[in-house]
């Protein structure tokens, strides 16, 4: 594809490598190749996050106003670059291309935001005791950040990590997640771009998600890591980095309600509810798991809900006008169709005990 960002290569060091083996990319929309990426180890990660210590030793001196100018310099890239981006993320998320044009810009609002205020990171006078003397606290990079994230915003989840990390001072290796690893490998070109010094950025691309996530979870190098994901994982890694008493920041899976009362405006809810329900095809940790509607107004809810979903339009990310996408793989669809089977059966059981209590 012709697509400046688009790099079938991992980004260890300031330099795009290759590796031994690989593995595919896969279009949800189509299910075909749109390419392959390094199949790197956990001796490659060692070295990323080696290459990153040693960054660290210089960029944690870099001023903070050269520090924060950088990443601005990506913000103002990232927004140049918007349209090829965004190309990348529908191809290998599946997503809308409008869609995909919003978490560009809800993700790059988080870059923006870090390059400023990355020149106020101020530390506090304390008060003493005794009055004689004076306290003061001041703010430093811990070093080396394993960063960890999914696959469904391939943009926004690594730009809300990586700016905070890069103005503080510390350097970043980042393991993305293997269905959606071409953004990730298109923000380390816009780094470079920016000016980004050799190993302060990093992007490990690899299949071998557990081997890699414990390699950060416990290299000693590496004195925080961050993870964006399933509860399960957050608690192994959880457990993993106490071996190092390393600093952690977690965003781990949701279980949202939707609360309907008779005092609502339907219409409005009806559009609430179609939002959080089907962004990106339902796959986010915000979405709507279930709905608590009062009984009294039940029946005309479900019925204007139901209107909205049929008039959304369902296809390839690439079509005008698409809505919704495709779910990201076979393993998302047989997960939908379990729980929709199971569903059936419980609907019908609590149907059945409500008649049976009616009697």
């Amino acid at each position: 594809m012709e697509n400046p960002l688009f790099i079938q290569k991992a980004y260890i060091n300031g330099t795009f490598v290759e590796g031994t083996n690989s593995f595919e990319v896969i279009n949800p929309s189509t299910n075909q190749s749109i390419g392959s990426l390094p199949d790197l180890t956990i001796e490659d990660c060692r070295q990323a996050i080696e290459d990153a210590h040693k960054a660290w030793k210089s960029w944690r001196n870099t001023p903070v106003g050269e520090r924060c100018a950088l990443v601005r310099k990506i913000f103002e890239l990232t927004k140049e670059y918007k349209d090829a981006l965004a190309e990348i993320m529908t191809l290998e998320s599946g997503k809308p291309l409008a869609e995909s044009k919003g978490e560009i810009d809800y993700g790059n609002a988080f870059v923006e935001w870090f390059a400023e205020e990355g020149k106020r990171a101020y530390g506090e006078n304390i008060p003493s005791l005794n009055g004689l003397t004076r306290l003061s606290t001041i703010k430093q990079s811990v070093g080396v950040v394993g960063a960890i994230t999914p696959w469904n915003f391939p943009l926004a989840m690594i730009s809300r990590k990586m700016a905070p990390a890069l103005v503080a001072g510390c350097t970043m290796v980042l393991k993305p997640a293997s269905q959606t690893p071409f953004t990730a490998i298109a923000l380390a070109k816009i780094a470079e771009m920016a000016g980004i010094p050799k190993g302060v950025f990093s992007v490990i691309t690899s299949k071998d998600s557990k081997g890699i996530g414990h390699e950060l979870a416990t290299n000693p190098l590496v004195r925080k890591i961050t993870f964006t994901g399933s509860t399960e994982v957050g608690r192994t890694l959880m457990e993993q980095a106490a071996s190092t008493i390393k600093r952690v920041s977690f965003e781990l899976g949701g279980n949202a309600p939707f609360l309907v009362f008779d005092d609502a405006d339907l219409d409005a809810a009806v559009k609430g509810a179609v939002a959080g329900k089907f962004r990106n095809a339902g796959q986010t940790c915000v979405s709507i798991n279930r709905f608590y509607v009062q009984d009294s107004i039940y029946d005309a809810f479900a019925e204007k809900l139901k209107q909205a979903v049929n008039q959304l339009k369902i296809g390839d990310g690439f079509e005008e006008g698409v809505q919704v996408g495709p779910l990201i793989n076979k393993a998302a669809i047989e997960k939908v169709t379990d729980h929709s089977t199971r569903r059936r059966i419980q609907g019908c059981q609590n149907s059945y005990r409500r008649k049976s209590y009616q009697r």
